[in-house]
């Protein structure tokens, strides 16, 4: 059995599917399969998957039956469906590993049993006439462990930190197994789905070294999100509402949240006092964190 299943789903990808399995074949660690599940495509990817999967016997394609839900969310459920290994790691066709990826965040699971997941920070970068690169800054969380259900306030709630990247963890199958993966009825906001039940449930590691590159592109599911008017990354959009609504729900009574998911859903709240008084807590919040970053770059 392989250490590591890792996950693509593929849907029209064939300017970057290459790029992405190559990352996969560089890994200094080599005990993994590669799953590449089709989701629908209708140009050269299917093609590219096969050749793949002939030249490597780690790397396997999985079909879908043409009737099945279609989506990220499912096709990497179908992939869990498919695993074998003691660990699973996700990767888009169209985002990158870097080489020491796998043996790395491998060796802080061993060195933290007690970890169901461990991720770090990625470097989101475009290509092209206008190139831009960034790095999701990290290092006040990094290199330490974070109990439940810390990481649901700081993360997926209250936004203070920053959302890891699906190219960016790697988790225990166990741990999947247990909480369920991805739900699949969204299109926007499927990872933090399962996020959210690993950080309610499980310890997780955070480190603070950059192993994934996240591919900044027109056509990627944010980027036509937010054309569609769909996703807005620094600004309230229905999505986040919707998503919102999920983790109230399954969250159900727990009370160490409920403050917090109360101020996350202000925005999206009837209007009265108890919205009004929330809305001039964050933006009082929002205004301490910049003053704060501001002072940050000055020390620098």
């Amino acid at each position: 059995m392989p250490k590591v299943s890792i996950i693509t789903p593929v849907l029209n990808a064939e300017r970057f599917l290459l790029a992405a399995i190559a990352s996969v074949l560089a890994q200094t660690e080599t005990d993994w399969e590669l799953l590449l599940i089709d989701d629908g495509s209708t140009d050269a990817s299917p093609a590219i998957a096969a050749a793949a999967a002939t030249g490597d016997a780690r790397i396997r394609t999985v079909s879908r039956p043409a009737n099945a839900r279609h989506g990220a969310a499912a096709a990497r459920n179908a992939g869990l469906a498919q695993a074998r290994g003691e660990f699973v790691a996700f990767l888009d066709a169209d985002d990158l590993y870097e080489p020491q990826k796998l043996a790395t965040e491998l060796a802080l699971l061993d060195a933290h049993p007690e970890a169901a997941m461990v991720y770090g920070p990625t470097l989101w970068w475009r290509d092209g006439e206008r190139p831009w690169r960034w790095v999701e800054p990290m290092q006040r969380q990094a290199n330490r462990l974070h109990r439940p259900p810390a990481l649901v306030s700081k993360v997926i709630l209250s936004l203070d930190w920053h959302v890891p990247c699906t190219c960016a963890v790697l988790i225990r199958r166990s741990a999947i197994a247990e909480t369920g993966g991805f739900e699949e009825q969204f299109t926007l906001y499927e990872d933090q789905t399962l996020w959210t039940k690993l950080f309610l449930r499980y310890p997780v590691f955070i480190h603070d070294r950059c192993l994934s590159r996240y591919r900044q592109h027109e056509h990627s599911v944010s980027a036509e999100a937010s054309k569609s008017g769909q996703y807005q990354r620094h600004a309230e959009h229905r999505s986040r509402a919707a998503f919102l609504d999920w983790v109230a729900q399954y969250l159900g009574g727990k009370t160490a949240l409920r403050r917090a998911l109360r101020l996350a859903r202000a925005p999206y709240a009837p209007p009265g006092l108890q919205r009004s008084a929330d809305l001039a807590y964050l933006r009082a919040k929002r205004a301490t964190r910049r003053v704060e970053r501001s002072i940050r770059r000055w020390r620098q």
